[in-house]
């Protein structure tokens, strides 16, 4: 297959513009998060679409291009769902990507006669069963690709279970089945070790390294007893070393990532990510590999050896609901449930899907954000957030999230000034920026008057009442 050796990269972040000019030799290759850029343009049939403005922004970047999926993982029992797999394979080619990947997690779950999305990378059931039912999906996802495949080696919070596989025996057992491609993520599996679970050097002896294709490193911090894997900016001194280590012994390596999540571009800065780059061009610089063209010669699939699975009572299928209703506040009984109500990192993600949502919330609903806490103030503005958490399942998009919260407080008959004209707003907003239409909304009052108020910080005196229409116009940036 054709793989070019790409060298270093960064993920693609709206704002590092500046660093990717074709003068800077510290990136080589840039990943692609496609859902980051897609747009939920149709409920009924549901279909995505990358936008024009965001293609040609990427197009008119000079580094080669491979796609990290982040939106479907691939490690449980549910397969991508058909609109997901037409949005990703239109991706892959119209950015010509070397090669797509996603994650060796679960993000979707069967429960109560539905599929929801669980906010969250979740880990997979660590059996052989498990294994064999991630490889099936993993099949079924790059089977359709127009381009290899490759999984990623996710975080995994939880504790290690009794007679559970191996962190590393897991990988490797999925990806020899499905005969795929791994990326290696470095800051991951130290992060495992550091919460207790399987030895980073251990689980590298365990993994095929003639399978590894790419490696992310990234930064992290630490909550509530736990070292987070956040990417926010500095990549630990053990995990360069650890890159240093390992990135010579991995011949078919072809391709360094280094990963920021956007929120922590303006605190870390253009001058910190710059510095990160340098630093790993340095260590890769520093490898020298055997000589290789581009074709790609993948190892021989060995033989599958099943053993005993010494948890044949819990399915994949009633791991991922139980997991998955536990951590967002769903109601789910059993001895498993029981048995993972009583492991820590359960309620520390449901506290994470909680943050991440709010977050998503908060950045499209600016405007009704300060109205409600302006008015009602923080703790008021939490009850309702978690209130509507409490009675919906997370969504995949912040659209949706933002959507659904809309729905929520008109139901609520809240007593807030201005309210039905904010909610309307912000429902025409979303609608402008997905269709990339003019919307037109009615107001009450003073639309002007009353957004600046906003904008300025507190709540507007004597705003005009009457009759208005403002115009929102979708922002081409």
């Amino acid at each position: 297959m054709q793989m070019p050796k790409l060298g270093v990269g960064v993920v693609y972040v709206p704002g590092l513009e500046p660093l990717l000019h074709s003068g800077n030799t510290c990136v080589q290759v840039i990943e692609v998060e496609p859902q980051t850029l897609w747009q939920l343009v149709s409920e009924k049939p549901r279909r995505y679409a990358l936008p024009p403005q965001a293609l040609t922004a990427l197009n008119r970047l000079p580094q080669p291009k491979i796609i990290h999926s982040v939106g479907f993982a691939v490690g449980g029992a549910q397969p991508p769902e058909p609109a997901f797999l037409e949005a990703l394979i239109e991706t892959a080619e119209v950015l010509d990507a070397g090669w797509v990947s996603e994650h060796l997690s679960v993000t979707h779950v069967h429960s109560n006669n539905r599929v929801f999305h669980t906010g969250f990378m979740l880990p997979p059931l660590q059996t052989v069963d498990g294994a064999l039912c991630a490889a099936h999906t993993m099949s079924i996802l790059a089977k359709q690709l127009p381009v290899p495949f490759a999984v990623e080696t996710s975080v995994n919070y939880l504790r290690p279970r009794s007679g559970e596989l191996s962190d590393g025996r897991f990988v490797a057992m999925a990806v020899e089945k499905a005969d795929c491609g791994i990326l290696l993520d470095l800051h991951n599996i130290w992060t495992n070790e550091r919460n207790g679970r399987q030895n980073v050097r251990a689980f590298l002896k365990e993994i095929p390294l003639d399978r590894v294709w790419e490696v992310h490193v990234g930064g992290g911090f630490e909550f509530e007893g736990y070292w987070l894997d956040a990417h926010s900016g500095v990549v630990p001194e053990p995990v360069l070393e650890l890159l240093e280590e390992v990135l010579p012994t991995l011949p078919n390596v072809r391709a360094l990532v280094y990963e920021i999540f956007p929120s922590f571009v303006p605190l870390f800065g253009l001058d910190g990510i710059e510095h990160q780059l340098e630093r790993l061009k340095g260590i890769w610089d520093q490898c020298t590999w055997p000589p290789n063209d581009e074709i790609l010669e993948m190892p021989a699939h060995p033989a599958f050896i099943s053993t005993r699975d010494l948890h044949v009572e819990i399915t994949p299928e009633l791991w991922e609901a139980t997991l998955g209703e536990l951590v967002t506040s769903g109601s789910i009984e059993g001895t498993l449930a029981a048995e993972l109500k009583q492991d820590p990192a359960v309620p520390l993600i449901g506290t994470l899907i909680w943050k991440f949502r709010a977050g998503a919330i908060v950045k499209v609903l600016g405007a009704l954000t300060k109205l409600v806490l302006l008015h009602s103030g923080q703790k008021r503005f939490e009850q309702l957030l978690d209130g509507y958490f409490r009675m919906s399942k997370p969504t995949s998009f912040a659209s949706q999230e933002a959507k659904g919260f809309i729905c929520y407080l008109r139901a609520q008959n809240l007593d807030i000034p201005y309210l039905p004209d904010i909610l309307r707003y912000e429902e025409a907003a979303i609608e402008s920026a997905i269709m990339q239409k003019v919307q037109c909304v009615p107001f009450s009052c003073d639309p002007i008057q009353l957004l600046q108020a906003l904008i300025d910080g507190h709540l507007p005196d004597n705003v005009e009442s009457g009759v208005y229409e403002l115009e929102i116009a979708p922002d081409p940036a």
